[in-house]
């Protein structure tokens, strides 16, 4: 089963009348379901994603809870509340409440240094590995540049694990200031698990399946791998290509767990993440009356720690200003109400979380395409309503700044970097290695050169001079969207040594090329 792109500017013009009604709930009269339920079909077919589901839950009552759309386009099923989607980042939330029970019992200072309780912890730098404290693991203020080391994790599968995460953390460079820039990480949330199976005894997987979503009753989320009885239900990752919509299977669930599981690794159905969000509206009192948390530490856990960027035309359009990260959750004001959210982004797989504690507000989308777009439009579309905001198509409006499914947003390409040397392809062939990323080879293929990664296969690809000692690196997998300037150098002692950047301002900043330096393998290593 194939679903074919089509023109959006007509589909836009044809809906122009209905998005008035559908989006018209203002602050006196916040959305229907039904009004609800015609948002999210309209943002779903403009925007060519296969299926959703969504929940949403206003002082005290239940105003939509169900699915959108198929599970797969090539075995469609129909997308219900109980259907599990990746929780990619959103999962930070349950990792911050997880530690939180162990400070609270006691056995875990938010202060505390991490070196006492993971000794073979260490940064680039001695004195931040010194002072590093848990909650500098949470708040992405590391010092680290964003995304840093992010190539041990995806694309997915590779065969990085957590200890190559641990022990690679020393070799990242430090190019922000320790506790002052923002710079969004996902590798010091993987320490944040390795941490809470230190002091628990229980692994990461274990430790938040028992004391988090069995104590909430929660039988349609898991922190590890979904068992094989529960993958009927589960709704696979998409990409869009030309033709139409594909299963990006490399992402499928597997039987071991895996290594960004503390950073964004959670399956979860809409049903069980609105038990969720309402356990910590309320306080952290589950629906059944059960006490997770203190309400002390889900206050801790929702304040701001970490400014973030703020620019003019967000400040404008949230009618907002501040905007910061908490303990796994944002932290912002919009039209003079405090939001706290978090979104989350993995390959074929989007998902969204909120609160509005004024409005005793909950809202959970989940998505399994990467449609950024779409995941905006529902954000703002959603939310707004509930915040006494000015009605507005904001479908159209995200269409029109980033482009639709039908006509997407182009990168700006990157000019290739210079090189001092010049090299020729004869002269790159052989065997590098990066002391955090491992080993990489350029061979001579059928094409002409060839790079391949021994630990991420994905990252394979052919290699075409574009300037003297610069190739230009193309992988193989079309849908990474992450083509390489390859730049070759020579050290002080005449031995190679090569660095990536990426080619468009497009590529995902997880992409972190930049963090990589190869040198040449010798034959005595």
């Amino acid at each position: 089963m194939r679903i074919k792109k089509f023109t959006r500017r007509l589909a836009t013009r044809a809906t122009a009348a209905a998005a008035a009604v559908l989006l018209a709930a203002c602050s006196d009269s916040p959305p229907s379901s039904s009004e609800i339920e015609a948002l999210v079909e309209r943002v779903l077919e403009q925007e060519q994603v296969p299926g959703a589901a969504v929940g949403v839950w206003h002082r005290g009552e239940p105003v939509l809870l169900r699915g959108f759309g198929v599970t797969n386009v090539q075995s469609p099923r129909p997308v219900d509340s109980e259907t599990l989607f990746k929780l990619a980042s959103t999962t930070k939330a349950f990792t911050t409440a997880a530690l939180a029970l162990l400070v609270e019992e006691g056995k875990l200072e938010w202060d505390g240094r991490v070196v006492d309780y993971l000794p073979g912890f260490k940064l680039g730098d001695p004195w931040i590995t010194a002072e590093f404290q848990v909650v500098d693991l949470l708040t992405h203020r590391s010092g680290l540049g964003a995304g840093a080391g992010d190539l041990m994790l995806w694309p997915q599968p590779n065969s990085f694990s957590r200890t190559d995460v641990l022990s690679g953390l020393e070799y990242l460079p430090i190019t922000k200031s320790f506790r002052a820039d923002y710079a969004y990480d996902n590798l010091l949330y993987i320490v944040a698990g390795e941490l809470i199976a230190a002091v628990s005894g229980q692994s990461y997987e274990d430790f938040v399946q028992t004391r988090l979503l069995k104590a909430l009753g929660l039988d349609n989320c898991y922190a590890g791998p979904v068992p094989r009885s529960a993958r009927d239900n589960l709704a696979d990752p998409h990409r869009l290509e030309a033709e139409g919509l594909v299963v990006d299977t490399p992402n499928l669930a597997g039987d071991d767990p895996i290594v960004l599981a503390a950073a964004g690794g959670m399956h979860c159905s809409a049903g069980d993440m609105l038990t969720w969000l309402r356990t910590l509206l309320a306080g952290g009192v589950s629906p059944s009356g059960e006490r997770l948390l203190s309400e002390e530490t889900r206050n801790h856990l929702w304040r701001p720690v970490t400014l973030m960027p703020f620019s003019e035309s967000r400040s404008e359009r949230d009618a907002g200003h501040f905007y910061a990260y908490a303990l796994g959750w944002r932290v912002q004001d919009m039209h003079g109400k405090r939001v706290i959210h978090h979104t989350g982004s993995l390959s074929g797989m989007y998902a969204w979380a909120a609160l509005v504690p004024e409005e005793e507000l909950a809202i959970v989308v989940l998505m399994n395409r990467s449609a950024g777009v779409a995941r905006q439009s529902l954000i703002y579309g959603l939310l707004k309503p509930y915040l006494g905001a000015d009605e507005r198509d904001w479908l159209a409006y995200f269409q029109d700044l980033y482009g639709g499914a039908a006509e997407p947003f182009e990168p700006e390409l990157l000019p290739a970097p210079e090189s001092m040397a010049d090299i020729a392809d004869s002269e790159v062939i052989g065997s590098y290695r990066d002391p955090w990323f491992g080993t990489i080879e350029i061979a001579r293929g059928d094409e002409g050169l060839r790079w391949r990664s021994l630990k991420s296969p994905r990252l394979t690809g052919t290699m075409q001079a574009a300037a003297p000692g610069v190739w230009s690196v193309k992988w193989d997998d079309r849908s990474l969207d992450a083509d390489a300037w390859m730049r070759a150098e020579r050290d002080e002692s005449g031995r190679l040594m090569l660095t990536l950047v990426p080619q468009s301002r497009g590529v995902d900043f997880s992409y972190d090329f930049q963090d990589l330096r190869f040198e040449r393998v010798t034959e005595d290593g």
